[in-house]
């Protein structure tokens, strides 16, 4: 093997690990924010937990008055600096009011899930995917200008959606053995490693024009490789061409 082609496989190796890392972090996160959901619903039944009348009316007031500065503000700055300005303006927005929400959950809460709510808003989009075998396989994916595999091994459904800042993971699983394949995409600003000690084999792979990087370790097959700034990966208990396969179908959704 080359020594540019050991490097590479190197890099790839870097990248993949802390993308598993990210992962986990990720399922964590969801994990945690199902928890604080529950407590928030058990909070709200109890009326002794919910803010006076007067709290929430100025939390509102002062909430629109910051709102509506940023966005006077953005008519004049970039996209980044009107990011950097709501976020501030809602930094200041929830420090001045920590005193007054410290004892109430219930408010806390709220106030949790309405910073987590600002996000760029995606468009429904229905896919037609091509499904192995099967020739039915229809999903709804809340994604716009992003990459998605239309073509799926026989056998395996969507099982989970998810997307945040750094990357957008779909989840599939099948039924009968209940094996699973992992699609990841990240963003160009990201990196991850993959874990090719002690695996069976490594080897360079051409995905659509472009280099990639597939390994087998424990029955696992992943595929790496980069398209347009993205870097993606598959992995998953299927073969070899199965995996190839799934890579060479991932296209760019508008």
């Amino acid at each position: 093997m080359s020594s540019n082609n050991t490097d590479k496989i190197k890099e790839l190796d870097e990248l993949y690990e802390d993308g598993l890392f990210r992962l986990v972090m990720n399922d964590v996160a969801e994990k945690e924010g199902k928890i604080l959901c529950e407590e928030n619903e058990r909070l709200k039944s109890d009326p002794e937990n919910l803010p006076s009348q007067e709290n929430v009316d100025r939390f509102a007031k002062r909430l629109d008055s910051y709102l509506k500065k940023a966005k006077k503000d953005q008519k004049s700055q970039s996209t980044s600096n009107r990011f950097s300005g709501v976020a501030v303006a809602l930094l200041v927005l929830v420090i001045i009011f920590a005193t007054m929400i410290l004892t109430v959950q219930a408010l806390r809460i709220q106030v949790l899930n309405f910073l987590i709510s600002i996000e760029p808003n995606f468009t429904s989009l229905q896919l037609n995917v091509n499904s192995g075998d099967q020739g039915n396989g229809q999903w709804i994916v809340n994604w716009i200008n992003t990459y998605v595999p239309m073509y799926i091994p026989g056998g395996y459904e969507v099982s989970s959606i998810s997307y945040s800042d750094y990357a957008r993971k779909i989840m599939y699983i099948k039924q009968e053995d209940n094996s699973s394949i992992i699609y990841i995409q990240y963003d160009s600003k990201n990196c991850v490693f993959i874990d090719t000690e002690n695996s069976l084999f490594v080897e360079k792979v051409r995905i659509n024009g472009q280099d990639g990087i597939l390994s087998v370790k424990d029955s696992i097959i992943s595929v790496v490789w980069t398209t347009d700034d993205h870097l993606f990966i598959i992995q998953g208990q299927v073969s070899k061409d199965e995996a190839v396969k799934m890579a060479e179908s991932v296209k760019l959704v508008k």
